[in-house]
């Protein structure tokens, strides 16, 4: 098959970008050519493909939105991939023309590519599966997540002016009144009929995508997948004496949570002299706050903050914590350091919230505890260290499930028999 692999970053930023490597290194190697569309920025992977992509909102050195300079140039650019973007319809056209792709695979499109994608695609007559990252479908802000609570009011059938009402985008009333206009705009248009299949990755977005009225036969749960290769356990198992937090430095992800509970934890059980490593990089506001907040518990000898490692080094370090910690507010989207940490035969402690809940086998794979409640984690975390036989036979059953449910193998074959069913019905 010939693929046309479409997201607004070609560059390892997050979570989605990393499977959309993944995905094409797996794809490859069944056979399959990758041609890639995205937006040009420096640091871009090298692609023979570059000349077709679109170019930034500002320029090619601002990702994010708060990177990029006011002017009007960008204000224009920005309008037109909110609305409808003429540019990204032709580019799209032209590499569809000369590449000839069997069927599209679109990653995160909105805002900075548009929904003029998809029109770009239909026109091109190729099929298109879309894999749901977040809840950009059902949420304006993304994350169903408002004042660090779940948040599903723009989900069960109120329209989307809450999130205007609430301000949820960009903390902007402006903001959020040109995500309401422009997805009304794209509703009224049918654009997002043009979308053959939604493909979810967990159970728990599947059943949101149908509580809000997408057709069930426009539905697919693919979970992701873990390189069970590369990410292995060591040691036969046994650990070292920290705990790791692995991801996106952001609010939503609940780290200042984690800190919380390491304070409550060395207050409760000093005798303990857990470390906790943090990996990974995001907003720099909120790094600070954490930093700040583990200087004013005094934790400095006891938390670190490694910064982004590289992909031996990250498996060394889940392979050997004791346990990870995904301490998210929001549902999440079945995150890559669960599955990666499951690999590596380390038990997960999860929010139990949205898909966490779903894919966290309490007591077999990990733990769950209340969402955003600091006790409730280091409550946890004592158990699991006063019952380090239990944590043993759930680092042993995390790696089989690794193997079994999250395989490679599986992931491709449901991508493979998706697009088959979609390029034969063509």
């Amino acid at each position: 098959m010939r693929i046309l692999l479409a997201n607004y970053r070609y560059f390892i930023s997050g979570g989605p970008e990393r499977y959309m490597f993944n995905v094409t290194d797996a794809l490859q190697d069944r056979g399959h050519e990758i041609i890639p569309f995205s937006v040009h920025y420096t640091k871009n992977i090298p692609s023979v493909y570059s000349k077709y992509f679109v170019e930034p909102l500002g320029t090619r050195d601002e990702v994010l939105f708060q990177e990029q300079r006011r002017n009007i140039k960008t204000f224009v650019r920005t309008m037109a991939r909110l609305f409808y973007s003429p540019e990204v319809e032709r580019a799209v056209q032209n590499l569809a023309k000369d590449t000839k792709p069997d069927i599209a695979y679109v990653l995160h499109y909105l805002r900075k590519l548009s929904p003029s994608l998809l029109v770009g695609l239909k026109k091109a007559k190729i099929p298109i599966v879309v894999r749901l990252s977040d809840y950009a479908m059902l949420c304006p802000q993304s994350h169903c997540l408002r004042e660090e609570k779940p948040c599903e009011l723009c989900v069960k059938g109120r329209g989307l002016l809450p999130s205007v009402y609430h301000i949820c985008v960009q903390n902007s009333f402006a903001a959020s009144t040109l995500n309401v206009l422009a997805t009304w705009y794209h509703q009224a248009r049918r654009y997002f009929d043009l979308i053959d299949v939604f493909v979810t990755t967990n159970s728990f977005m599947y059943d949101m995508m149908k509580s809000a009225g997408f057709e069930e036969q426009r539905l697919r749960c693919i979970p992701t997948f873990v390189n069970v290769e590369v990410f292995q356990p060591v040691n036969d198992f046994k650990k070292e004496n920290y705990i790791i937090y692995a991801g996106r430095l952001e609010p939503t992800k609940g780290v200042h949570v984690l800190i919380d509970a390491m304070n409550i934890l060395h207050l409760k059980r000093p005798d303990l002299k857990l470390h906790t490593k943090i990996v990974g990089s995001g907003d720099s506001a909120y790094l600070l706050d954490l930093q700040n907040k583990v200087r004013q518990y005094g934790l400095e000898e006891m938390v670190e903050f490694t910064g982004d490692v590289d992909t031996p080094r990250l498996c060394g370090l889940l392979a050997q914590a004791k346990l990870t910690v995904v301490p998210s507010l929001w549902y999440e989207n079945l995150p890559n350091s669960m599955l990666e940490s499951y690999a590596c035969g380390t038990p997960v402690i999860a929010s139990c919230i949205g898909s966490l809940s779903a894919s966290v086998r309490e007591g077999e794979t990990g733990l769950l505890f209340e969402p955003g409640d600091p006790n409730s984690l280091a409550e946890r975390l004592i158990y699991c260290f006063d019952n380090s036989e239990h944590v043993y036979e759930m680092a042993v059953a995390a790696r089989r499930v690794a193997e079994s449910a999250y395989a490679p193998s599986r992931h491709i074959a449901a991508l493979e028999g998706l697009f088959s069913d979609l390029i034969k019905a063509k």
